[in-house]
């Protein structure tokens, strides 16, 4: 589903993963209490298209980004139960920009055909420069929105995005104390991607400094 830069790259780094985890292989995380308005540094809550903040967040199985799991990652956040965290091997080699692929974690266990990846970034600018540069490595990637947000308490500069083939899809730039870290989310498809959005609600109410990263 990803053309032009994406295309290669992308499907590489699906066959760039290490063995996954079950559920049991994660921590257990607790379902994250809701909230109806943003953080000081958010924009306000969007319902309908493109952001669909009204989605309520799906309910918290597993910790991703500890030690302990599979990723270990500068933040850390929760996600619903069955979907599959692996490592990426050879990120610099998988790379779209100055993002380096380090976390690619399934939906198909859970039931959709799609894909949440954690990225790295090398060098960075300001947030809104960082972010369009990737979009811009990543290739077609059309009628974009961007907005700053909350990623759990952390800030984050946020875009809405369409695929080479129209369907949509979402990037959040986050700031931790270890530097930026991306997120990004894509489906096979519009109905795909609408149905993960509960698993990507939930990164973002839950995400975290992993102050045990280094």
């Amino acid at each position: 589903m990803f053309r032009r830069t994406a295309t290669a790259a992308l499907a590489a780094l699906t066959l760039a993963v290490t063995a996954g985890c079950g559920d049991g292989d994660a921590q257990p995380a607790g379902a994250p209490a809701p909230s109806g308005s943003p953080g000081p540094t958010g924009s306000p809550v969007a319902a309908g298209p493109p952001w669909y903040d009204e989605i309520a967040p799906a309910a918290a199985a597993v910790t991703i980004g500890e030690k302990a799991g599979p990723c270990r990652l500068p933040a850390t956040f929760s996600m619903p139960a069955k979907w599959r965290a692996k490592a990426v091997r050879g990120g610099p080699d998988v790379k779209i920009g100055e993002a380096v692929p380090v976390c690619e974690i399934d939906a198909k266990p859970a039931g959709n055909i799609g894909f949440l990846r954690v990225w790295t970034i090398r060098r960075s600018g300001t947030p809104e420069r960082t972010l369009d540069a990737f979009l811009n490595a990543y290739g077609a990637a059309a009628e974009r929105d961007y907005r700053r947000t909350k990623v759990g308490v952390l800030d984050a500069y946020e875009a809405s995005f369409s695929d080479a083939d129209g369907n949509p899809e979402r990037a959040a730039l986050v700031s931790t104390i270890w530097g930026p870290l991306l997120l990004t989310l894509g489906g096979l498809d519009e109905e795909e991607h609408r149905e993960m959005l509960p698993a990507y609600q939930l990164v973002k109410q839950t995400a975290k400094n992993n102050r045990d990263y280094e």
